[in-house]
């Protein structure tokens, strides 16, 4: 009896320690712990996009006003005042420049070529714009050899012309020989102003 009630105690506490063992159900769902929120960084409004100053469209220059420069000599003493404009235009219808000859020649100086190329671009940057070359010359020599020395100037500054790539139809040469000089006066300072070809526009469409 002894050793059955021994068995029996023992087997009484196993069952305790291994009931100790399990974990009791409370029948309450524990809550799961708070979702902790990211904090998100402070949205920055998007930078606008900076404003291209929009860029007019360059207003094209206005077409050229020509005018007679109309430089006619009055008096020695105006001549004089003058003679720094009359030596770069004569009687030429600005923007262009006059081309001036040595004595008793039609040949192109040198000096005057830069001019001739400056004429020539304006000729051929704008195409309706035609041109009389007026031969001139000084007073000595006849009237008839004048007349024909200034029709070759004209003839000279003509074919430079063309060689430039303007067109021959846009210009027109003419001499007035000793006719129309610049300065009356009989010494070579007058007739250095004499010699040469002035550009006159004859036909401008745009004006």
């Amino acid at each position: 009896m002894k050793k059955l009630n021994l068995l029996l105690i023992l087997m009484v506490g196993l069952f305790v320690v291994s009931c100790a063992k399990k974990e009791i159900p409370t029948g309450v769902e524990e809550a799961p712990p708070p979702a902790v929120k990211k904090e998100s960084a402070p949205q920055t409004k998007p930078a606008e996009e900076a404003k291209v100053p929009s860029q007019e469209t360059p207003k094209l220059s206005e077409p050229p006003m020509f005018e007679e420069v109309g430089l006619e000599p009055q008096n020695p003493e105006w001549i004089d005042a003058h003679r720094e404009e009359l030596l770069l235009y004569g009687r030429s219808t600005r923007p262009f420049k006059a081309i001036f000859f040595d004595f008793d020649s039609y040949y192109i100086r040198d000096d005057m070529k830069d001019r001739l190329q400056e004429n020539a671009r304006f000729l051929l940057e704008n195409p309706e714009i035609k041109v009389e070359l007026q031969g001139n010359c000084d007073e000595r020599g006849s009237s008839e050899y004048n007349l024909a020395l200034g029709e070759k100037r004209a003839l000279a500054v003509k074919r430079y012309l063309i060689n430039l790539g303007v067109s021959p139809e846009r210009l027109i040469t003419v001499s007035f020989g000793e006719e129309r000089p610049l300065d009356p006066r009989h010494n070579e300072e007058a007739w250095a102003l004499n010699r040469r070809v002035d550009f006159v526009v004859i036909k401008n469409n745009q004006q």
